[in-house]
């Protein structure tokens, strides 16, 4: 064995078994945790009033559509039984002689007792208070108010409510809370921290205009409730959005300066560590003490300790550390995005940077920095793709202007934020500088978000790909003395080639649950990306909460074509959010095609689509009878409506589209009844007698309604699998009864978004296979 392979040995099993250790327990979470069911969603309690109890954790405000709103939460909660609501009451109201020792006694053993049976599993609930009347932080308080549950993704892309909320401790909010009793004790200490985090955010307010107020507080307080929406997505879009975190850089400005201070003051060090520590950890306690603080004030505690005691601090050890810790209290963190990221970053610095040192291309300053940037981005990437499924790639540049400003930006805040408790008018002077950076910041978004190539739409990686990323890297970081230079950066391109791979799917057709709407995607892998509708009567934002995030999760950052069926909207809302995106976060439309009908039929929403679409610089065509769209293999004949036909009824005239891929066909028929069915019936019955044997699927019209999708058309069609767009317990009954019979009795498979979520078919080398979402 040569020796620097005995020394490279000796370091990981010698020098670092806490870091083998880690790791092996980090893998054995992540393994067992891709085997623990969702979340459990209390649709039973949804829109139901309840009364619940528990002790208050945290208090923010938060946006909503009535304003600023309070919010508290609440853990070790419980949803409380009728007969116990009143007795819990007035045990509260006579509690003013009990300790808090004695409080939490008394909730341990009674918690279970005075809890409903059927919702055992909730720990924790958001209460979004009626009255900006906040409990005092760790009293004890009963509740009641409207429940919301939180639920699971029904589409690919789509944010999961009920999962991350389970990751952070809570299953439920309860809508237009009251404060019924509380408890006389409470926690003095977090409780004063979180008065003085109200207070400095009175000063931000006053110091600095909304936008920047609420930029600071997000920075300083943790305060992301009220954080301006446009800037935050601003700062997605630049890969800057974690500057907003609470995290290892707070530590490193405020704890360490803080520790530096106190060092040249001529402190004892043992004085000095426990005062930094202790700081620290009310500013932690005061901010919520998230994922990435947490970490950060964990490593940080383990620094000082190391100093204390004469040891050298080792950077991999203390992340290690840090994450048996974290893990051990909630393994579910390994789910997190928050965890992913601030893990990952260290790594990059701890494990990857160093390897690219010994292989960089130059010496300056800048080579090294943009060097530093680089291996961050690169260990966090697959998190990025993962949980955001596109890339920005100048934001390695970004970093290098915004990171060396942070200590001012920071610095300069708390600053303002002094100065303003001092002599409040010289707090918006103190706060101008800060003002300026910020305004730098958006700045350089601005420019950098409008240079071309500023978003990679590389799709959501699997599994694997993840996997092969990281053994490439792992293998380059580990070989990198025994290869070259352009050999390692070879192997970093070859690991980015990785996570951009599509495999060949062939024809891939998903109905997306919209709700009480419709929404159809068609690819292919010839690059064919296609929209056939796009709305909901039932769900607002359905291009934000559902369409984008499944054509991002896809890598679709171009539609060739949307094709509108009718211009209902349940067929269209989303359409019209998507051509009204701005364009630093649009996916483009290459044309918009609607239904070449009589002026009759061309109502107010018809037009407005076509501005729409002008708006957004997608061409605008018509479908008629007989014209044809074809991408590679994939050929779509317009079967419906004639061209000109003149008719007020929009369900009537729905386009209808015919698709043929080898031996498959399919039939996309929007909410086509009444005189436009009966054409259809006529057109298929006519192709039966020439030869057409069936198409292999039906897109079912209208949702299901029973006066579609007719007998006589169901002859004429003969489908062999049946795809219905429909809401969760919609009010119209869909799918109707008679329907869902008429389709059995065709020897149909029936497949529905409202029990499947998305169902997506799977077309190549003349198999088909469904998959359904959510089963």
């Amino acid at each position: 064995m040569c020796r620097e392979e005995a020394i490279r040995i000796n370091l990981l099993s010698v020098r670092r078994p806490l870091c083998l250790a880690g790791l092996a327990f980090a893998a054995a979470v992540a393994a067992a945790a891709c085997t623990v069911r969702g979340a459990p969603v209390y649709e039973e309690l949804d829109r139901k009033t309840v009364t619940a109890a528990g002790y208050v954790k945290y208090t923010e405000y938060k946006e909503t559509a009535a304003g600023k709103t309070p919010v508290v939460t609440l853990s070790e909660a419980a949803v409380l039984t009728e007969s116990h609501i009143s007795s819990l009451e007035q045990f509260l109201l006579r509690s003013d002689q009990l300790s808090q020792r004695g409080l939490h006694h008394f909730w341990k053993e009674n918690r279970k007792t005075l809890q409903d049976q059927d919702t055992e599993g909730i720990e924790g609930v958001l209460c979004y208070m009626d009255a900006d009347d906040m409990p005092p932080v760790g009293s004890l308080v009963v509740v009641a108010g409207d429940f919301r549950a939180f639920t699971h993704a029904s589409n690919p892309g789509e944010f999961d409510s009920a999962d991350y909320y389970r990751i952070m401790g809570q299953q439920g909010r309860i809508m237009n809370c009251r404060c019924l009793a509380r408890s006389a004790s409470y926690s003095v200490f977090r409780d004063k921290l979180n008065r003085l985090k109200e207070y400095l955010g009175l000063l931000a307010d006053h110091c600095f205009d909304p936008e920047d107020a609420s930029v600071i507080k997000a920075m300083l307080l943790g305060e992301k409730g009220t954080l301006n929406g446009d800037i935050k997505e601003l700062y997605r879009q630049n890969g800057i959005l974690h500057i907003l975190a609470i995290s290892g850089l707070h530590l490193s400005v405020i704890g360490m300066g803080l520790h530096r201070i106190m060092k040249r003051m001529r402190f004892p060090d043992t004085v000095n560590i426990i005062l930094s520590a202790a700081f620290m950890y009310g500013y932690g306690v005061m901010t919520g003490m998230g994922i990435s603080m947490l970490r950060a004030y964990i490593m940080f505690g383990l620094h000082l300790g190391a100093e204390l005691i004469g040891r050298t601090y080792d950077l991999l050890t203390a992340l290690a550390a840090a994450a048996l810790l974290m893990l051990s209290s909630q393994p579910l963190y390994v789910q997190h995005s928050g965890f992913l990221f601030s893990f990952g970053a260290i790594c990059g610095i701890g494990v990857f940077l160093p390897a690219a040192q010994e292989n960089q291309l130059g010496t300056g300053r800048w080579e090294k920095a943009l060097l530093s940037g680089t291996a961050i981005s690169l260990s966090t990437l697959p998190v990025y793709l993962r949980f955001y499924y596109e890339f920005p790639p100048y934001s390695i540049l970004l970093n290098l202007l915004v990171i060396p400003c942070m200590t001012f930006v920071l610095a300069g805040g708390l600053a303002a934020l002094g100065v303003a408790a001092c002599c409040l008018p010289l707090g918006t002077a103190a706060a101008y500088p800060v003002h300026l950076m910020l305004a730098f910041y958006k700045k350089c978004c601005g420019f950098f978000i409008r240079i071309p190539g500023s978003r990679w739409a590389a799709g959501c990686p699997e599994t694997w790909q993840i996997a092969f990323f990281l053994a490439i890297l792992a293998g380059a970081v580990l070989r990198n003395r025994k290869m070259s230079k352009m050999h390692f950066w070879l192997c970093v391109l070859c690991a980015l080639r990785v996570l951009s791979i599509r495999l060949p799917q062939g024809l891939q057709i998903t109905m997306l649950d919209v709700g009480q709407g419709d929404c159809i995607c068609l690819t292919e892998d010839g690059g064919m990306n296609l929209l056939i509708d796009g709305g909901s009567s039932d769900k607002s934002n359905v291009a934000e909460y559902q369409i984008m995030p499944y054509l991002k999760h896809e890598g679709v950052s171009y539609l060739d074509a949307v094709v509108v069926t009718h211009p209902d909207s349940d067929h269209i809302s989303g359409i019209r959010e998507l051509l009204e995106q701005p364009e630093t976060d649009r996916i483009a439309v290459g044309a918009l095609y609607l239904p070449d009908v009589g002026e009759t039929g061309r109502n107010e929403a018809y037009h407005d689509l076509e501005d729409a679409a002008g708006r957004a610089g997608a061409d605008v065509r018509y479908l008629g009878r007989g014209d044809t769209l074809k991408f590679g293999k994939v050929m779509l004949i317009c079967i419906h409506p004639e061209t000109g036909w003149d008719t007020e009824d929009v369900n009537a005239y729905s386009t209808v589209l015919y698709l043929t891929y080898g031996g498959f066909s399919a039939l996309f028929t929007g909410d086509l009844e009444g005189e436009g069915e009966d054409r259809v019936t006529k057109t298929m019955q006519d192709l039966k007698n020439r030869g057409l044997r069936g198409v292999t699927l039906l897109k079912v019209a209208h949702h299901g309604s029973g006066n579609s999708t007719g007998g006589d058309f169901l002859n004429a069609v003969e489908p062999k699998i049946a795809l219905i767009s429909s809401g969760r317990n919609n009010r119209y009954g869909h799918p109707h009864e008679e329907l869902l019979q008429r389709l059995t009795e065709a020897g149909c498979r029936i497949y529905g978004t409202q029990e499947s979520g998305a169902v997506t078919v799977y077309v190549k080398s003349g198999r088909v296979r469904v998959e359904e979402y959510c089963r």
